[in-house]
């Protein structure tokens, strides 16, 4: 969190002293590394890490943070918060003022200074600064320069002291200062919710702590302004466009715990009157009409797609149908293309539209279809380009088409300078033909984005499969459109034989169909291996929460106080003895009733201790083998997948969730130490947690039009300079390499992409994929999850859990509909 209450402060440790010299100091993140020599220690300089725009040596200063030790560094002191004091003695004055602080003082002429004016050095700068006139070497001009100088050091040091006072830590004190510069008091004092739109990293709560901190009412006008602003923005993340206005009085009372809902109600009024919000009618669940609520740029983005849907919908391009069939098989012929029925009549037919769709599933021929119709359309002398939202979608699409792909943001140009798109509608794409893949990814924004690009005179061809997990961003586009009717969808359902053979398919289409695939199991079948079979299922166990728990107390009661058990569990007879002998003093639940205590106490690994506390272990499971879950996926990332298919396939795991022990965040730490382990003289940088090393791999987390990369891009770091506190990413787009220089503040959109979400993997293909599957993912466990990973592999997809976890999901349907109006406003007339 970027803000720091009083609580958290007074869990940190202090560290006072002296600023001996700064080793290291970014002047764009003001990353900083210093040389104190403390008040406790003097004769010891100790290394401290501050976020700082400006630090100077001989500076006195308060830290407040937690001690570290660094792999190569070894031990520091890392500060979240910075008090300024003045400095402590005279020569740390001298060294204070002459050590670049203030532009014309030098550490000769601080010296004279120092010695003229003794300890009233400070109040002379302070208050009454002209004097300094009296210094030997220091003239009229000179005089102007260190008052100019000593101002602008005051702001700083102001606008510093005034954020750090309002518990935002210094790394986001620093981002603040570069944002607003010395009007930051001002912009803060005055609207502190800003920081929650202009700083990333900043949000809601951290903003609402310094408003509050600020002198701020509970219930001011602008407090609930920018509770209902937060409410819309996170509701744009769970994918819908609008909310009703008892969706938003209930979510801002559950947030600021407001207590006069009305309150709300009449600043939701206000909003509409000035224009803020944008309101529009929709039906209930009942039918009923009820006023619903859209950010701005969400709400015209919406209509404008509905009105250009309509618009190219309605028109039809009059192209003899015994030509075009002559033409199609002509190019079959000449290129080997056997087409279904299916396939045939959907070429035919997309090519007498201005706009269609083409679905359908894995395996059922998209791809041939697509070839078929791009060939058909150039030998008609018509203009083709292909399109689709990420650069490994992209990269696919050229690949087997045989003509260029774009990512979309590549297609449309973004502009910096008008933070924008260059292709719009008045400067549309030159083509007849665009067609674009992987349309379940399309959100709202980007829909409209691409819709206002396309020429009136231009087909559009939008290709994907609805049955996939929707768009990261707000909306439900594809679907929205399918449902609708008004766009004519060709729906391709007959599964190719060669594509029925693999598994991947075979298992994805029955998971489709809320059918649980038999999966075999390596452990049942060792020879599947060999075999190559693209699909296999590792049953296996991951302790829960609850188990945990369970088994931490027993061990508590137990270990030996004096061991140096880590992974192991050592347990002394004698305790054994004691506990087994307490009997219904260890209160154990009844979900465990089945556990033997002595066993469970003589476990010696996490494995074991698994094995102890589970009801019923799979015949076939890797605890079978000493491994669980996250061993087990350790074991296939490192070595078994690498032996099999060799050690330059790709793996990517895919995991339901970001949180828990087989979560990415957790996925990524153990990965990482495993395959790309720290070691002497190995560059690495830590922000935010994270730390990144050369080699690891890494994912984008948000569009950054600046530096041209986007949200789900993946690469790999190739190089970390210490000394400028950046990194170089090597991302692979299409066929071409692009490399990317990251300075501090934007390492925090990068996350390590060992494990990725399934959500991230979308619109992407990857040679082998792990999915882990177990009942801590309950919550996510959902049919078209499974659906969507299964289908992002290419040679082998391995799930790694319970069967129990994958019938769940395959029978849970996600029944939380995404609240859009594009399908209604497709069928109605409103504006």
């Amino acid at each position: 969190m970027p803000a720091l209450d009083n609580q958290s402060l007074a869990e940190l440790e202090k560290l006072s002293g002296i600023v001996n010299r700064i080793t290291f100091h970014s002047a764009e993140t003001g990353y900083t590394v210093l040389k104190v020599s403390s008040f406790q220690k003097p004769q010891e300089e100790i290394a401290v890490i501050v976020h700082q725009s400006k630090v100077f040596a001989g500076a006195t200063l308060d830290f407040y943070g937690t001690w570290t030790n660094h792999p190569s560094y070894g031990l520091q002191f890392k500060a979240t918060k910075v008090i300024e004091r003045k400095p402590a003695t005279v020569h740390a004055l001298e060294k204070y003022l002459g050590s670049g602080l203030i532009k014309g003082v030098g550490p000769v002429i601080a010296k004279r200074i120092v010695k003229h004016f003794g300890n009233k050095t400070l109040d002379v700068f302070e208050t009454s600064i002209e004097k300094l006139i009296e210094v030997e070497g220091i003239a009229k001009r000179k005089l102007e320069m260190i008052s100019e100088a000593w101002v602008e050091h005051q702001e700083i040091r102001n606008v510093m002291l005034f954020l750090q006072s309002h518990n935002i830590s210094t790394l986001f004190a620093v981002k603040i200062y570069k944002t607003y510069g010395n009007e930051a008091i001002e912009i803060v004092q005055n609207n502190p919710y800003r920081l929650a739109s202009d700083i990333y990293g900043i949000g809601f709560f951290s903003a609402d702590k310094v408003a509050l901190s600020l002198g701020l009412a509970l219930n001011s006008p602008q407090r609930i302004q920018a509770a209902i602003e937060h409410v819309l923005q996170n509701a744009r993340q769970d994918g819908h466009c609008y909310l009703s206005q008892e969706q938003i009085i209930q979510a801002v009372v559950e947030l600021i715990s407001l207590e006069d809902p009305s309150a709300i109600e009449s600043m939701l009024q206000t909003m509409e009157q000035k224009e803020e919000l944008k309101t529009r009618l929709l039906p209930d669940e009942k039918g009923l009409l009820q006023k619903c609520f859209y950010a701005h740029s969400l709400f015209y983005d919406e209509q404008y797609i509905a009105t250009k849907v309509k618009q190219l919908a309605t028109q039809r391009i009059n192209v003899n149908r015994e030509q075009l069939l002559q033409n199609l098989s002509l190019y079959c012929k000449l290129h080997h293309i056997t087409l279904s029925d299916e396939q045939l009549q959907s070429v035919l037919h997309i090519a007498n539209e201005r706009l269609s769709i083409l679905t359908g599933g894995p395996g059922c021929g998209k791809t041939t279809t697509t070839r078929a119709l791009v060939g058909l359309l150039q030998s008609m002398g018509r203009k083709v380009m292909l399109a689709a939202p990420t650069g490994r979608a992209a990269q696919r699409m050229s690949e087997v088409i045989g003509l260029e792909a774009k990512t979309i943001h590549r297609l449309l140009e973004w502009d910096p300078a008008k933070g924008g798109f260059k292709r719009n509608d008045t400067d549309p794409l030159q083509t007849d033909i665009l067609i674009i893949d992987e349309c379940s990814m399309l959100d709202v924004h980007l829909a409209a984005a691409l819709l206002r690009a396309v020429p009136v005179h231009c087909q559009l061809v939008l290709i994907g499969d609805a049955d996939q997990l929707p768009a990261v961003g707000a909306g439900n586009v594809l679907k929205d459109m399918i449902a609708s009717g008004v766009v004519p969808c060709m729906k391709l359902t007959k599964v190719f034989r060669q594509a029925a053979e693999s598994l991947v398919i075979s298992f994805a289409h029955q998971i489709n169909r809320g059918a649980v695939p038999k999966i075999e199991s390596p452990f049942h079948k060792p020879h599947v291996w060999q075999e190559q079979k693209d699909c296999l299922f590792i049953d296996s166990e991951e302790a829960t929460n609850e188990q945990l728990k369970f088994i931490s107390k027993v061990k508590r009661m137990t270990v030996d106080p004096g061991s140096n058990a880590s992974n192991e569990s050592i347990v002394s007879e004698e305790a054994a003895a004691d506990l087994y002998n307490q009997g219904s003093s260890l209160s154990i639940p009844d979900k465990f009733s089945h556990v033997d205590i002595d066993a469970l106490l003589k476990a010696r690994t996490y494995s074991e201790e698994l094995k102890e506390v589970i009801r019923r272990v799979h015949p076939w499971s890797s605890l079978h083998y000493g491994l669980s879950a996250g061993a087990m996926i350790e074991k296939l990332y490192e070595a078994i997948i690498p032996k099999y298919f060799g050690r330059e396939t790709e793996i990517q795991i895919l995991s339901p969730m970001t949180k828990g022990s087989l979560g990415t965040n957790n996925l990524n730490k153990v990965i990482q130490e495993k395959i790309n382990p720290s070691k002497a003289g190995k560059a690495q940088v830590i922000v935010g947690g994270r730390i990144f090393r050369q080699g690891d791999r890494v994912i984008q987390k948000r569009n950054n039009y600046d530096l041209n990369v986007f949200n789900g891009d993946i690469g790999s770091i190739t190089a970390v300079d210490n000394e400028e506190m950046e990194l170089s990413v090597s991302f692979k787009v299409g066929k071409e390499v692009k490399d990317v220089r990251y300075k501090r503040e934007h390492m925090l959109e990068l996350d390590l992409a060992y494990a990725i979400t399934i959500h991230k993997s979308q619109g992407s293909e990857f040679e082998t994929i792990i999915i882990p599957l177990v009942t801590q993912h309950f919550g996510m466990l959902f049919r078209n999850l499974v659906y969507t990973g299964i289908t992002r592999a290419k040679k082998l997809a391995v799930f790694v859990g319970t069967r129990k976890a994958l019938a769940l999901a395959v029978n849970k349907q996600d029944t939380a509909t995404r609240q859009t109006a594009l399908e209604y406003l497709l069928k109605n007339n409103v504006q």
